[in-house]
């Protein structure tokens, strides 16, 4: 049997035991009992010592070398390289501190659920800082080994080749953009009449509105399916894509809002390439370009007039929803509404840079040791009275609003505004390729759609970089440009 060939073989294994972990992890978000997570974790981390002992051994180092000597074709040669930045990556750290992050993760995300419904930040800091602790020292090894410093070892971890520096540059610029920007944007609005949302729609029939849009777009519910849990997330395994949202009745369409941001992620998911299923070449392609497609979806898309079009005429006449707040215009307008808000996932698109900022700013001093697991709290309300001039009152508005930190995902804010940059610059494209998608969208024809992405980035998997992909559909790197001209266009 050839070394390239029992390297596939290797690779699968440690994917299956990782979609089992997968399946796992939506369990203990939406319905494992509370006093089962000592166990769950336990499990996790039997499972990714499994998945890291498969891909680190010496034995995978050995084929590697001999399979370079192989004769293999491009795709072949692709996935080899992937192979092998997996194997740097995991081999680079102890299995036994693969299994205390993993452990520890999984009860300290279990323990967040309790701060946050308390808004009690020190019901958490102990298991917080213990997991910072041992993330700290597998970022020394990563950076180490990487030759980069340990936040940028982390951000690496989520968008391979990424440099803190130029992220650094990149949101300096955009802070500088969107500052003056957003008062400017807050004043104009002011003089727009928008109807407020009275109508309630239940939590049940938000879930079917959301169900039945998924599918008219493309989601697949035959391998997938949506579910309640306290943070919104995409996760699950391959051909098993399971996506969550929570639900206000007070603000029924932050729900749906929440879905369709998962499901841009479902869709890469599902659409890649099934060939090369639990190959690393076949998986996707970073974080900045995962959250791309997300926010593609939801904020190029879903927040588009035509979208509310075809929504406003669908909540009419198939769901027999009938109030002047859900006309189209009126749908568009708080749509687009720009607030100073407290809470990242129902802020709009012209505020979120500046979330994603503060959480930047506060992993990089988190990890240069500028400041302790104490200092949290304080830290996170100074960093948000300094970009929105408002006072945090509370930690649920602040710094235990998202599960990241406590599920141990240091390093991946970044890609979420590098990924709505490079979303920008994928639409732009898109509605020149597609001269007809806003009049498609409105009459809820979505396949034209779907097929670009899939045609265009899904079945691209890790074939290519972020920045390749880029190049080949809009003929240039990341530039931050399309994302400000879209934003001067739609709210100036």
């Amino acid at each position: 049997m050839r070394a390239y060939t029992k390297l596939k073989e290797i690779f699968k294994d440690a994917s299956l035991s990782s979609d089992i972990a997968g399946i796992l992890h939506w369990d203990m978000s939406t319905m494992m009992p509370s006093n089962s997570r000592d166990q769950r974790a336990e499990q996790l981390a039997y499972l990714s010592k499994l998945s890291h002992d498969k891909i680190s051994s010496n034995e995978v180092r050995d084929l590697i070398l001999e399979a370079k000597s192989e004769e293999l074709n491009q795709n072949e040669t692709y996935n080899l390289r992937e192979i092998e930045r997996e194997h740097k990556l995991t081999s680079s750290v102890p299995s036994d501190l693969i299994q205390k992050i993993s452990r520890t993760s999984a009860k300290c995300e279990g323990e967040w659920q309790d701060a946050r419904k308390n808004s009690n930040f020190n019901l958490i800091k102990n298991s917080l800082g213990e997991l910072i602790k041992l993330t700290k020292e597998e970022a020394d090894i990563l950076g180490k080994e990487f030759n980069l410093s340990p936040y940028e070892a982390l951000v690496n971890k989520f968008e391979p080749g990424s440099s803190t520096k130029l992220i650094a540059n990149v949101f300096d610029d955009l802070q500088h953009f969107l500052t003056p920007l957003i008062d400017t944007i807050i004043d104009k609005q002011r003089s727009q009449n928008i109807l407020p949302i009275q109508y309630k729609i239940s939590e049940n029939q938000q879930k079917v509105i959301a169900e039945h849009i998924m599918k008219i777009i493309g989601f697949d519910f035959k391998r997938g399916r949506l579910d309640k849990s306290v943070h919104p997330f995409c996760g699950g395994s391959t051909n098993d894509v399971r996506i969550t949202t929570r639900y206000n009745e007070d603000n029924p369409f932050s729900s749906l809002d929440g879905v369709m941001h998962e499901t841009g992620h479902a869709l890469y998911e599902l659409n890649l390439p099934e060939k090369w299923s639990h190959q690393p070449v076949g998986k996707s392609r970073g974080m900045a370009m995962h959250e791309s497609q997300s926010l593609l979806i939801e904020m190029q898309i879903t927040r588009s007039l035509a979208f509310k079009t075809f929504l406003s005429k669908l909540l009419k006449d198939k769901f027999n929803i009938i109030d002047k707040s859900f006309d189209a215009n009126n749908l568009y307008l708080l749509g687009t509404r720009v607030e100073k808000s407290f809470i990242r996932v129902e802020s709009d698109e012209v505020t979120y840079p500046l979330h994603i900022i503060l959480r930047f700013n506060l992993e990089r001093k988190i990890f240069n040791n500028e400041i302790e697991v104490n200092d949290i709290p304080e830290a996170w309300n100074d960093e948000y009275k300094k970009l929105f001039d408002k006072k945090v009152e509370k930690d649920t508005d602040g710094c235990l609003q998202d599960v990241h930190w406590y599920a141990g995902l240091f390093g991946y804010f970044p890609t979420y505004s590098l990924g709505a940059l490079t979303a920008a610059q994928f639409a732009s494209q898109l509605r020149i390729d597609l001269p007809k998608l806003d009049l498609n969208i409105e009459k809820g024809k979505f396949d034209d759609l779907v097929n670009w992405l899939k045609t265009n980035i899904h079945e691209k998997a890790s074939f290519f970089s972020t920045n390749e992909v880029l190049e080949q559909v809009t003929n240039s790197s990341l530039n931050a440009k399309y994302f400000k001209n879209y934003i001067n266009n739609r709210y100036l």
